[in-house]
């Protein structure tokens, strides 16, 4: 049975016109777009493109000079931001998620704890304690924190703006893989990045260009474009590096290499040219 999707986040010409703005268009200038349940969409673009516009848009934390978002019945978008400490406010791990807490939440300390502890296991921090000073944690694990803190809010669709930039790769490796697991599980993932290689995970792509979009598709199309004309795939013909493993795929091909699928990513790859060595 084919899976059915439904809307839960719809954007109708939305327009983000800032006071006082010199580039010279709208940050935003009327983007459309839908978002279905489930669904891993990923944002790139140069900076200044809209991207962390769109995400406050999203996440209705910019007004709108036109056009309105939509959110579906009962649905929940919380973001992730780019600084790990920005929202922050517990001295605890304890405090700060208590605060994420919908006032319904359990009234029994045990009971209130394992529903904490469960939303720490489920943002990759079970190894860490109720009562650890939040300053103690690295940069990784307090975006950990902060994606906790989201699932105690009740949300549905996680909101990702630049969340990795400010970590280094072994935190960032930590954050990709916690964003998968909860995706697997069904929850929508909205993800804002410069950085290629994060893209990779995505189910769709959206590039924004000077505030509208640019391209809307698959990342093996975005990466790879049309093998048969051999023309520039969209990611090059907007002037971004693909990934390495792309660039890797792509060199191997001038070589003769006849690959038998386009992969993105390290184990896509693997996967490949162990099908080659048969």
């Amino acid at each position: 049975m084919s899976r059915i999707f439904s809307p839960v986040l719809q954007l109708e010409d939305v327009t983000v016109d800032y006071i006082g703005n010199a580039t010279g268009h709208p940050a935003l200038d009327r983007i459309s777009l839908v978002v279905e349940q489930g669904t891993w969409v990923a944002v790139a673009g140069d900076n200044g493109s809209g991207k962390s516009t769109l995400a406050k848009a999203a996440a209705g934390l910019s007004p709108l000079t036109d056009g309105k978002v939509i959110t579906a019945d009962g649905i929940r978008v919380h973001m992730v931001m780019q600084h790990p400490e920005i929202q922050i406010l517990g001295e605890t791990v304890y405090e700060e998620i208590w605060l994420s807490l919908p006032e319904d939440s359990p009234a029994a300390v045990t009971e209130r704890e394992a529903q904490m502890k469960r939303y720490l296991r489920e943002s990759g921090l079970q190894h860490v304690p109720l009562h650890t000073p939040v300053r103690l944690l690295s940069g990784g694990q307090k975006q950990l924190l902060n994606i906790a803190c989201c699932l105690a809010a009740g949300a549905d669709v996680l909101l990702f703006d630049e969340s990795l930039s400010m970590l280094d790769p072994s935190s960032r490796s930590l954050v990709l893989e916690a964003a998968s697991r909860l995706h697997a599980k069904g929850t929508t993932i909205l993800w804002i990045s410069h950085r290629m290689e994060e893209l990779v995970y995505a189910d769709r792509i959206l590039l924004l260009e000077e505030g509208r979009l640019a391209y809307d598709g698959t990342p093996v199309d975005f990466f790879y474009g049309n093998a048969v004309t051999g023309q520039l795939s969209p990611c090059e013909s907007f002037g971004l590096e693909p990934p390495l493993t792309v660039q890797t795929v792509k060199e191997l091909h001038k070589y003769g290499v006849d690959w038998p699928e386009r992969p993105l990513t390290p184990d896509q790859l693997a996967k490949a040219v162990n099908l080659l060595c048969r």
